[in-house]
This record gives C-alpha cells, sequence and structure tokens, in this order.
C-alpha cells in the first residue's frame, strides 16, 4: 500500500504545534450560513437518500412468498420477462457469428492456456482466458468463471486465478473472461459507470455482462472436449452479481455459485451503502425480490457463498434471500439444490468459499460428492506479467473494435431516427401531447400523489434590499425540499415569480446577473434546492442508482420538485404567474417539469444539453441525476420542449456532450420539433432559440417580457 509522504520544516511544525497549544480547549463556532435554511445537519424530512432507501424498503417488503406451486407457474414468466426487461434483454439480442481468435497457447503443469477474444456483439471484442485440464477423458464439465471488480487486473487479478485454477484442477475447463471496463477492456469508452447513459436506452451494465458469459456458452459448446450438459458459473463480486443473474436468464447453466454478492434488495439497499450502478436494474425493486429471481432457476443448483462479516452485501440479507428461494426450489423436490455456504470472513473470494464451491460443482456437474466443501491444494501463481496470459500482447483491441460507448449510441441514434413527428394540426398536437406525456410518466415511475402542504417558514433575513424568507416545501408525504423566497423590496400586490435552479445550489442565486435583474423589475425568486443538490446534497452515486432501483430516476424527482415548488406558490395570492428558470444541467429539470405540468407558465433553460445522446460518452459529462432509465425510448430534449407548447419557451444556447454551444444547422434540428408544436398551437412567436453571445442576457430579458405586461 503507497502512503503519501508531506516534508514539513521545522518552522511549520513549530507553528503548528503553537496554534494547537493556543487553541486547546476552545470550540470555535462557525457562523450560520443565512442561505441554508436547516442550520445544521441536513434532517431526515430532507435527505433524498433517505427517502429514496426507505421507499426501496418500504416496497421490496411488499413481494410475498408464492402460496404453491400453481401461484409459482402462474407468476413466473411475467417475472422472469420483467428481470429481462430491467436488464436490457427484452427483445433478446440476435446472436452474431462471434469471429473468435486464438492468439496463443501455452503449456502448463496439468492444464495449457488458450487465449481467445470473440465478439458477443460485432466488433465488440471480449478478451478470456480458456484453461483446459490434462488428463481428463471424455468431454469435460466447463465453468464460465466472472470477475469482479478488479478494474487493472480483470481475469488474471491474483484471487480469481487462484479460483480459476482450483476449479482446474477439480478437472474443469475454465473459460475467463475481462469483463466490459476491466482488465485488457479497461479503456476509454468501456467504463462502468457508462451503465448510467446506457439506461437511456434500456441498456444496463449487466445486460453486456450476461450477454458475453451468454456467447461464452455458444463458444463452449463448440468444443469437442467440453459437455455441453454440464457448463456452469461462478464468480465472487461483481462476477457474483453476474452469476446470480445469469442463471435465471440463461437456463444452459446448469450449475452456478455467486459468491459476495446475493443478498436481498431490501437489506442491500437499507445497510449495504454505495454501489457500482452495475448493481442496478431500472425498477427492480418494484418487480420482485432477490429469492424469486433465485427461484426462476429451480430445479437447477444455484449456490450462494458469503462472508458473515461482509458489510456491503449484509449475511442477514443473504439468509432470507435462501430462505425464501429454498420454498420455491421444494415446489419441485429440489430444496437441496439451492443453499448458502458463508465463512467468518468479509467481502472476498476467500480459501473457505472457493472450497465450498469446488464441492457444490462436483456435485452437481461430475456427480461426485455429496456438496461438502472440497480442500484446495496449494496453488502457485506466475506473475501476471506474463504474456501467456493476455489475449492482445501489445494491449490494443483491432482496429475495428467497437466501444461501449459505441454501441449505445447506436441503440440512441436508432430510437431517435423512429420518434414520429410533431403534427402541425391543432387537434392532432393536443393528442400526441396527451399521449407523450402519459408515457413519459409511464417511464419515469408514474405520476407521484400532490402532496397538499403550505410552505413551512424557517425565519427570514434581509439581502441588497430584498426580503428573504427561508423555507421548506413539502414536495412528498415523506419529503421536503429547502428554498429561499426573494422578494424585492416595497413590492406591492401580486406579481410573478420565477422559480430558479442551478446546480450550485440557491446560493448562486448571490452571483446571478439575472437574478438581479429579475428582482428589478420587481418579479419574485424561489431559488430552490431540488433534492439532492445544493443544501440537500447527498452521495450523488448511491442517491442516483437507489432512486434507480426504486423505479423514479431521480431526474423525474427532481422535476416533481419544481411542480409541486409552482403549485404551492401559485396558490398564494402574492404571485399571478410562475415561471421556471434552470442553468446548466438543471435546465433539464425545468425542461421537464414544465412538459409534464401545465402549473407552469413559462420555461427557460441556459447552457442546458441539447439532446440525452450527446449524454453517451466516457467519462460521464452530465450528473448522474441526469440519466433516466429508457426516457430515449419515448422522448428526447427537443420532444421535452414541444410539450411546453403554447407557453413561452426560451432555449438559451443549447450545448453538446463538450458543453460547447450548438449552433447552426445543428441548431434549427434540434428547434424544428419544437417550432412544429408551437405553429400547432399558434404560438410560433413563443418559442425562442438564442445562441451566440447575445444570449448571456437572453433569460432575463426573455423572462422580464414575458411575465410583466
Amino acid at each position: 500500500m503507497k502512503y503519501c509522504t508531506m516534508k514539513f520544516s521545522p518552522l511549520a511544525i513549530a507553528m503548528a504545534l503553537l496554534v494547537n497549544v493556543a487553541t486547546a480547549g476552545v470550540t470555535l463556532a462557525a457562523e450560520p450560513d443565512p442561505w441554508n435554511v436547516y442550520q445544521g445537519d441536513l434532517p431526515d424530512s430532507a435527505n433524498a437518500l433517505r427517502f429514496n432507501i426507505d421507499a426501496c424498503v418500504e416496497i421490496s417488503r411488499q413481494h410475498v412468498d408464492p402460496a404453491g406451486k400453481q401461484a409459482w407457474e402462474a407468476s413466473k414468466e411475467s417475472l422472469a420477462e420483467e428481470l429481462r426487461e430491467a436488464i436490457g434483454l427484452s427483445p433478446w439480442p440476435a446472436k452474431t457469428p462471434l469471429n473468435v481468435q486464438v492468439t496463443g497457447r501455452a503449456d502448463r503443469d496439468g492444464y495449457t492456456i488458450e487465449n481467445l477474444a470473440f465478439e458477443s456483439f460485432p466488433g465488440f471484442y471480449v478478451t478470456a482466458n480458456l484453461y483446459v485440464a490434462k488428463d481428463v477423458e471424455g468431454p469435460m464439465p466447463a465453468i464460465v468463471v466472472t470477475a469482479g471488480h478488479a478494474m487493472e487486473e480483470g481475469k488474471n487479478y491474483d484471487l480469481y486465478r487462484t479460483a480459476q485454477l482450483g476449479l482446474v484442477r477439480q478437472g474443469y475447463v475454465v473459460l475467463a473472461y475481462d469483463p466490459v471496463g476491466q482488465g485488457e477492456r479497461k479503456l476509454r469508452g468501456y467504463g462502468h459507470a457508462v451503465s448510467y447513459p446506457a439506461m437511456l436506452v434500456g441498456h444496463t451494465n449487466l445486460r453486456y455482462m450476461l450477454w458475453d458469459s451468454i456467447r461464452s456458452v455458444d463458444y463452449l459448446e463448440t468444443r469437442a472436449d467440453v459437455d455441453p450438459k454440464r457448463i456452469g458459473i461462478a464468480g465472487n463480486s461483481g462476477g457474483g452479481l453476474n452469476t446470480m443473474y445469469a442463471m435465471p436468464v440463461e437456463s444452459r447453466f446448469a450449475a452456478g455459485a455467486s459468491f459476495c454478492c446475493l443478498c436481498s434488495y431490501e437489506a442491500w439497499i437499507k445497510d449495504g451503502g454505495n454501489h457500482c450502478i452495475c448493481n442496478h436494474l431500472p425498477g427492480i425493486a418494484q418487480h420482485m425480490e432477490q429469492f424469486q429471481f433465485v427461484g426462476l432457476a429451480a430445479p437447477r443448483a444455484f449456490m450462494a457463498g458469503n462472508g458473515q462479516k461482509d458489510p456491503i452485501f449484509p449475511i442477514g440479507g443473504t439468509r432470507d434471500t435462501i430462505r425464501r428461494a429454498q420454498q420455491i426450489y421444494g415446489l419441485y423436490d429440489s430444496a437441496d439444490h439451492v443453499a448458502l455456504r458463508d465463512a467468518p470472513a468479509g467481502h472476498g473470494w476467500s480459501k473457505p468459499l472457493r472450497e465450498a464451491g469446488y464441492g457444490w460443482f462436483n456435485r452437481f456437474l461430475q456427480g461426485r460428492g455429496d456438496g461438502s466443501p472440497v480442500a484446495e491444494p496449494e496453488i502457485p501463481l506466475e506473475d501476471r506479467s506474463s504474456k501467456d496470459l493476455y489475449v492482445f500482447k501489445d494491449g490494443k483491441l483491432p482496429a475495428d473494435a467497437k466501444s461501449y460507448v459505441d454501441l449505445v449510441r447506436e441503440e440512441a441514434d436508432r430510437l431517435v431516427q423512429g420518434y414520429a413527428g410533431v403534427p402541425s394540426d391543432a387537434d392532432e398536437y393536443a393528442a400526441w401531447a396527451k399521449d407523450l406525456r402519459g408515457k413519459l410518466w409511464e417511464t419515469l415511475g408514474g405520476k407521484p400523489v400532490e402532496f397538499e402542504s403550505p410552505a413551512a417558514e424557517h425565519g427570514a433575513f434581509d439581502w441588497e434590499g430584498h426580503s428573504v424568507k427561508r423555507l421548506s416545501i413539502r414536495t412528498e408525504r415523506d419529503l421536503e425540499v429547502p428554498a429561499l423566497l426573494i422578494q424585492p423590496e416595497d413590492a406591492q400586490g401580486p406579481m410573478p415569480l420565477v422559480i430558479v435552479l442551478d446546480a450550485g445550489g440557491k446560493q448562486a442565486a448571490m452571483k446571478s446577473e439575472t437574478v438581479g435583474r429579475l428582482l428589478d423589475q420587481p418579479i419574485a425568486v424561489l431559488a430552490l434546492d431540488v433534492r439532492s443538490l445544493g443544501e440537500g446534497k447527498v452521495n450523488p452515486n448511491q442517491c442516483a442508482s437507489d432512486a434507480i432501483v426504486l423505479g423514479r430516476p431521480l431526474l423525474a424527482q427532481q422535476a416533481w420538485d419544481v411542480i409541486s415548488a409552482a403549485r404551492t406558490l401559485s396558490g398564494q395570492e402574492e404571485f399571478d404567474k410562475v415561471a421556471v428558470y434552470g442553468r446548466g444541467s438543471t435546465g433539464l429539470i425545468a425542461m421537464l417539469a414544465a412538459a409534464l405540468s401545465d402549473e407552469i407558465d413559462a420555461v427557460a433553460t441556459q447552457w442546458t444539453i441539447g439532446s440525452f445522446v450527446d449524454a453517451i460518452a466516457d467519462p460521464l459529462p452530465q450528473p448522474m441525476w441526469v440519466y433516466a432509465p429508457n426516457i430515449l425510448k419515448v422522448a428526447d430534449v427537443s420532444q421535452l420542449a414541444a410539450l411546453c407548447a403554447p407557453r413561452p419557451l426560451l432555449w438559451a444556447n443549447p450545448v453538446d456532450g463538450k458543453k460547447e454551444a450548438i449552433t447552426g444547422a445543428n441548431g434549427k434540428l434540434l428547434f424544428d420539433p419544437v417550432l412544429a408544436a408551437y405553429r400547432a398551437t399558434d404560438a410560433e412567436s413563443d418559442a425562442k432559440l438564442a445562441t451566440g453571445k447575445e444570449s448571456d442576457q437572453a433569460a432575463g430579458d426573455f423572462l422580464i417580457k414575458t411575465l410583466l405586461p
């Protein structure tokens, strides 16, 4: 392990000691920030992470054990389809030629190594090592070994090679491959975080991981030395994830052993902490608990191997899942075909768990033993720098290789090109808009229950002559969001209100030239921190990914905060119109809120991405909360803008994935569907696309002109 080392001069050390002595016993209280609604820790009532965890736990507890075999048989096909849909394997992809390349062979004591590459999708290269046991008669059983999050080493991580060679010594052919973004596939365009943009089109990391495993079976079936009826799958952590979902999805796996991953959604979300997005499937908590997808593999043999001290996959959840899965397996008189083997260890493919796996596979793939652990002999490992362990010796994939990003963008382009045009007839547009709003709500998890509650006040202060009220606005039964209501000095009578959104939080209002211009008119401003942003900031990956599991993506939840705030404030006599203005990424929140709710009278965005397609890149060009699963199946940003018709709309300097302004013909292409909607509603002059330097002032100009007579 490397440690950070810093050198300090004697004078610096002496000064530090003097400061420590001078301040010993003294507590320096921080001055409260007047721009914060909550003076202290974020309360649970405003914690978006807590909200999503609690919601996932609540819905997970609603999944009940089947009443009997007939009930299970009646439900399992729909469960299987919901699982494939969440993963992104519905419809089932076409199987294209594998185009196998063998780039090297090496002989070792007791086994041989073959380096091979195959294309799981056209141009999507999988790098793998095939280990073949020597001196074994007849076609042999085979096991696909999938790696966990050993990002640099992938298939060649020492712990995983120990398991691979341990299985070889038991008489198995072992195919070990690099998952996407790992080992020889750890390249730009292949990162695990790409699962966020992949979800825009209904894909997930798990889709590509499982498809690589499924195509591994296709390859193994072509080999004369492999018995196609005796193929298993095993892996640890992320490889355990691959294994536990591959078993119900691919029936050719006769047995599986998932290590350090199986739990329950309830325990994993509640107590497992922050995980890679590859673990998260859109809306899965609404459809099933883990015991149900384990049960889908019955009566094929499945074992979970877990550490009793694993903090990220709590053992209590694993025990509960296996207990409930055994009831399903029992319906097929095979309760002993599913089991948990645990060890007094933490997270990792420890020796006791590996030995449990050997015994499990020996029983179900070789017909020897009773499934009890088999002792692992000493397994020497060669240095992982050996060229014999790598497929492409120069470290480069073939020139025609397609990346994860390439495949997702191809699907995104296909979806966008398939959109129906915006109707030019008023009645047809109204029907189109109604239908699209319905599809959007369905895609985004359904329209939440409207929660009627007045904003709660938390004190007030003056700022540059304006009155500022600290508010909390309840947007759901169990969630509120903080906001600052800034009203112009000496304001009289009803006035317009602009809800201002900024990724930097409501404090950004202090520095906003647009906000200053609005207050001078006078137009009131509500500086709103939608959930997970600003004062309500929480772990961005954990909150966004848990919201995905819930089936209500964070972008939709944030748009609901805006809609709820608009409803709450528009009900007050002092405001006669409500507009929303979003800058940067928060412009998407503003646009989506206006697209879904007629309670917003006007919308302005500035420096906001012009298309979700441009958000598909590695590294991510947008915050994690932007990526709403499946949204590109129904609409892109242009269609959201079109739904705002006939209300006034400003789209100022839309940007691409590099945050460069989209201008000229490309800008026109984005805006054409919007103009069509506004023509259909006889409001073409109310839709504005502003580009260039003049757009820096455009938001203020637009809002003032729109909201004041």
